[in-house]
């Protein structure tokens, strides 16, 4: 069985900033959260591998919910798998792949409420990813929506399923933290796309809708994104900037949801939130930006989020008055959560 101990090396190896936010969490929501992130990344390593045809992708994530869920061996799976994604140059991500029978093993080992959550997750997420790749075409916010529901709304109502487990008062009104929660994660990510924009644009790739014929050849994406004029590039970043401020908006709602005893929960929230506010600033503040290394927050500015949250967290006042000042000025367009939910949740279906 994977140790605590190797848990989080992975996780330090695999993503610098869940390494830094998860810690936050009390135990034992921070095992919780820390596999729950693991088993999400090796859906991630399936969909992003660049040689895996796309209808292998498809096969190959669903066989993932399959194992993860228990209905096919995993220690078979993995052997099967792990030679097919050979080509990936993320060594980590395939030493954690090759982990999965000891990564289940874990997951297996705790109250049963917990493993269906998790398991929950990866099958919606797997699901949700396969759909994409056959060939859903972003066109449209809403299509954009549905997307980073898959890849990340989703991550959010498991993560308040999981907060609920562990805070009964955050339970008293769950529809109200699921709707909030799917913002929470739909903003994460489309601050990750903003932020990858032109490193995704450099392969031919865009999770943006764009008023083009064919979003998925590789070369009109480089050429639509390339001819556009300077006015054109700044209206086109800004806005969609807005639009996941107005997510990230309705996250700050879901963390002040949280009782206020609940520190390290809220402490964890306000970090994944706050770095994502200020990427956001820096990216409006510089809309024509071609390399994410020039829109990256500093060290000094996760540290000093690292320091707020433990003084900050059991205030409401003092929360929302740094998100505000963070925010400024800047435009938000905000969808409404329930109807949002409406659209792209699939947790209770």
């Amino acid at each position: 069985m994977l140790s605590l101990t190797r848990q989080k090396e992975h996780l330090q190896l695999v993503s610098r900033t869940f390494a830094v936010t998860i810690p936050l969490l009390s135990m034992p929501l921070e095992d919780y959260v820390g596999m729950a992130y693991l088993l999400c990344r090796i859906c991630d390593t399936i969909e992003d591998d660049p040689y895996l045809p796309h209808e292998e992708k498809i096969e190959w994530m669903g066989k993932y919910a399959k194992a993860v869920a228990g209905e096919i061996d995993d220690v078979a799976f993995t052997k099967e798998l792990r030679p097919k994604l050979a080509g990936s140059n993320n060594q980590y991500e395939l030493d954690l792949v090759a982990e999965l029978p000891e990564v289940l093993q874990r997951l297996r080992s705790y109250p049963e409420n917990i493993v269906a959550i998790i398991s929950k997750t990866i099958r919606i997420m797997s699901a949700g990813m396969s759909r994409q790749q056959a060939n859903d075409v972003i066109t449209c916010q809403s299509d954009l929506d549905n997307y980073c529901y898959s890849v990340a709304g989703v991550v959010g109502e498991m993560l308040a399923q999981l907060f609920m487990s562990q805070c009964k008062p955050f339970a008293a009104d769950p529809a109200r933290a699921m709707r909030l929660a799917v913002c929470f994660g739909e903003g994460l990510q489309m601050t990750n796309i903003l932020k990858d924009i032109w490193d995704d644009a450099s392969r031919g790739v865009c999770w943006l809708p764009l008023n083009i014929q064919n979003h998925y050849d590789p070369e009109e994406v480089k050429t639509f994104l390339s001819s556009m004029d300077k006015d054109e590039k700044i209206r086109f970043i800004r806005e969609k900037v807005s639009v996941a401020f107005g997510h990230l908006l309705h996250s700050v709602d879901f963390m002040l949801s949280l009782p206020r005893y609940a520190v390290r929960i809220r402490a964890f929230c306000f970090v994944c939130t706050a770095m994502s506010f200020l990427t956001l600033r820096n990216i409006y503040q510089n809309p024509l930006f071609s390399d994410a290394k020039e829109i990256k927050i500093s060290r000094s500015d996760v540290t000093s989020m690292l320091r707020r949250a433990k003084y900050t967290g059991f205030s409401n006042y003092m929360l929302r008055s740094f998100f505000t000042r963070v925010l400024g000025d800047i435009p938000v367009i905000s969808e409404d959560p329930a109807k949002l939910y409406a659209q792209v949740s699939k947790w209770d279906n």
